[in-house]
């Protein structure tokens, strides 16, 4: 229960602007370890980001005023998620979706599937790498399912 609060108080530190909304069926916790983990139904909001997902592992450290801070978000089970970075929107899915905060990282593995709503990019891949401070992705595939990119071209007829 004490690792619950800390981390209660942690996330509403870490976010002091922004509310960091977890629901889930279930939730446990382990001080020790370090370690928070929600099941069943699990839905993530921070601001307008969402990610929805069967479990979520969140992985805390240590900062150096030795306070719990979160440092890796792991989502796993039907996960699909919507981010705002840089005025732009992604949507993605994938088996497995880590999420990086002091980073600002996001890396989507297996069945991994990315969409840039605004300019209309989609990639498709086995480990897809997005960042979100400067927004760039990185996309990784294989002979036997490789790399998909697709985007909106415009007709020249229309110009």
């Amino acid at each position: 229960m004490k690792f619950f609060i800390q981390l209660i108080l942690l996330l509403s530190m870490v976010y002091a602007n922004e509310d960091l909304i977890i629901d889930a069926n279930h939730f446990e916790a382990d001080d020790q370890k370090g370690i928070a983990i929600f099941t069943g139904n699990v839905k993530v909001q921070k601001v307008k980001d969402t990610l929805n997902s069967d479990k979520l592992v969140v992985l805390m450290t240590k900062n150096n005023k030795n306070e719990q801070t979160p440092k890796k978000y792991t989502a796993t089970g039907n996960v699909d998620f919507t981010v705002l970075s840089n005025e732009k929107v992604y949507l993605g899915k994938g088996d497995t979706v880590i999420y990086e905060p002091v980073e600002s990282r996001y890396t989507i593995i297996g069945n991994g599937y990315l969409e840039e709503k605004i300019d209309g990019r989609v990639l498709y891949g086995d480990k897809i790498y997005l960042d979100e401070i400067t927004g760039k992705a990185k996309v990784v595939g294989d002979d036997s399912k490789p790399v998909r990119f697709m985007m909106k071209l415009q007709d020249k007829k229309q110009e």
